[in-house]
């Protein structure tokens, strides 16, 4: 004869598996922190670029420039003293956001800022020896290179960041450094670049 469990039997299955879901790790809480967490390592890595590159205006203090040159790198400066500002904004305003862990392992910082140095951009003495369009070349190379990942990292943020607030932020941020990028692009092919011969 087959046991007979009645409607309070599967009742109580039906609240244990329910239960059960409820208590299991890695529910949508988990992906939702883990989410967070994931975001927040990628600000962390956007506010430490922005944080160092405020400040490269000063760089142009020791060393002699052109106008276009000073008037970019002037504007990349204000546009990170921004970045890194806002950032700062929604890390005392907004819940759950945080600059505090960029994620990155020991060996893969040590390298990040490796190549800043060696590149002049932690505003030490750069590119030593270099002058004139020599070192205009270089820096805005460095620049350049620097700004481009800054943009494609805000770009990529923006895919998955779920508060409006700073959704609008990285898309406004997106437009302003893809148009600052395109100037710098538009400055080294005029200046330092040769154009290929007519054929």
């Amino acid at each position: 004869m087959k046991p007979t469990h009645g409607p309070w039997g599967l009742l109580v299955l039906a609240w244990v598996l329910l239960s059960g879901c409820a208590v299991t790790p890695g529910g949508p809480a988990a992906a939702q922190d883990g989410k967070r967490q994931a975001l927040n390592q990628g600000y962390a890595q956007l506010y430490w670029t922005a944080d160092k590159l405020q400040h490269i205006d000063k760089l142009l203090l020791i060393k002699l420039e052109s106008e276009p040159v000073e008037s970019i790198v002037d504007d990349l400066a204000r546009t990170m003293a921004d970045d890194a500002n806002d950032l700062e904004h929604f890390a005392e305003t907004v819940p759950a956001f945080a600059l505090d862990d960029d994620g990155l392992p020991q060996y893969e910082w040590a390298k990040r800022r490796s190549v800043f140095a060696s590149r002049g951009l932690d505003v030490g003495l750069p590119v030593v020896g270099r002058t004139g369009d020599d070192f205009e070349r270089t820096l805005l190379l460095s620049l350049s290179a620097a700004l481009n990942q800054q943009r494609h990292l805000v770009r990529v943020l923006g895919d998955d960041e779920p508060v409006d607030a700073v959704s609008q932020w990285l898309e406004d941020s997106r437009s302003s450094l893809d148009a600052l990028y395109q100037r710098f692009e538009a400055l080294l092919e005029s200046r330092y670049f040769c154009s290929p011969p007519a054929s």
